[in-house]
């Protein structure tokens, strides 16, 4: 099997782009490109999660079953390649953070009907408090409805990341066990049945905690192993169904299930061509090239760090009588220059100063693998 896969740099870079461009349309007020809701980029990081623990988890196997501490190292490992850059975004918001709300609020009162008093997205009711902040750095917020989005950074998804870590050694013993169908299944089954259960009970602000999403996550595992050698023709039928069942049911009832299944097939295709080594040459081309491998390594500071560009971006507007004057469509134009490139230059910073530094800090354990 091998230790890169080109495609994933491309889904890293589309999932990045997807998430930041939504949100620089939400908050600008005009939302009028046909990009999908950006949770579903989210909801492709966590297949790409799923997909590379378990390119770890076989490599760790085939140098052993016996190795001391193995999963451990596998949970230090994730530790320094997450908390990091995370703990950079949280000490700034918790430091700044009245300045950075302040920059949401100055968005809001441009689009009052889009961001009412009082929402899960008004920056009015987050408060940085000592146990806000503890709970964060511990990654425990996750588990606590009223503190899912409490932070307003993009940071539910990294407690839910925390989570799968966590789960995923259970998981693996699953699949060596019982096969990557009958793990799945069942773990993909529990996480549905328990979504009803959770949000009657409890209002998340965000779905942050790990059965509300383990589907995704799920999904990436069987897509690894459509991509390995030795699944039957039965079994890569069973495969295809049952992902494409995980990635559609939560949004069943709008027609986001479409785009969802899209992207799973998408991520699907472009994997089974690599595989194979019939990709074209234009696909190969998109995949393999040095900005693309640039900004896949930058595309994790990219979702931390964006928001502070678009923080600062509605700071600068209400300042600038030229800038509010401005059609949305034209203002949301201005945010994207502003925001963008900024954060592709923090996100490589990001990756070059603190992630890769760190990483290095913490146990190898898969020693020249750059993705996971």
């Amino acid at each position: 099997m091998k230790k890169d896969w080109a495609f994933i740099d491309l889904m890293r870079c589309i999932a990045a782009f997807w998430v930041m461009a939504a949100h620089v349309m939400i908050w600008g007020g005009w939302y009028g490109l046909p990009l999908p809701n950006g949770g579903l980029a989210v909801d492709l990081f966590m297949m790409i999660s799923g997909f590379l623990m378990c390119l770890v988890a076989q490599a760790q196997d085939a140098k052993g079953d016996d190795q001391k501490g193995r999963w451990r190292t596998f949970l230090l490992r994730r530790y320094f390649r997450i908390a990091p850059a995370y703990y950079v975004s949280l000490i700034i918001v918790f430091v700044a953070g009245g300045l950075f709300l302040a920059g949401y609020q100055a968005h809001q009162a441009m689009t009052p009907s889009w961001w009412p008093a009082g929402g899960n997205n008004d920056p009015a009711r987050i408060h940085y408090t000592l146990a806000n902040f503890a709970l964060h750095v511990s990654f425990l917020f996750g588990l606590l409805p009223k503190y899912a989005f409490s932070t307003f950074l993009p940071d539910w998804s990294l407690s839910l990341e925390m989570q799968f870590y966590v789960a995923f050694p259970l998981l693996w013993l699953g699949v060596r066990r019982f096969g990557y169908l009958a793990t799945g299944i069942v773990a993909g089954a529990i996480a549905l049945a328990s979504t009803a259960l959770v949000f009657g009970q409890w209002a998340y602000t965000a779905p942050s905690f790990l059965p509300l999403k383990l589907q995704y996550f799920v999904a990436g595992m069987f897509i690894f192993r459509l991509l390995s050698q030795g699944a039957g023709r039965v079994e890569r039928i069973a495969l295809v169904i049952a992902a494409l069942a995980l990635a559609g049911f939560e949004h069943r009832d709008s027609n986001l299930w479409i785009t969802s299944i899209v992207v799973l097939l998408a991520m699907l295709g472009l994997g089974q061509l690599e595989a194979s080594g019939l990709a074209p040459s234009v696909v190969k081309a998109l995949c393999a090239n040095p900005i693309v491998r640039f900004l896949a390594d930058a595309s994790y500071g990219v979702y931390l760090f964006h928001g502070f560009f678009i923080s600062a971006s509605g700071l600068i507007i209400a300042k600038t009588p030229a800038l509010a004057a401005l059609p949305p469509p034209t203002r949301v134009a201005v945010m994207a220059a502003f925001v963008m490139p900024l954060a592709v230059l923090s996100g490589w910073l990001s990756f070059r100063f603190v992630e890769k530094p760190a990483q290095k800090l913490g146990p190898s354990s898969l020693a020249g693998h750059r993705q996971g």
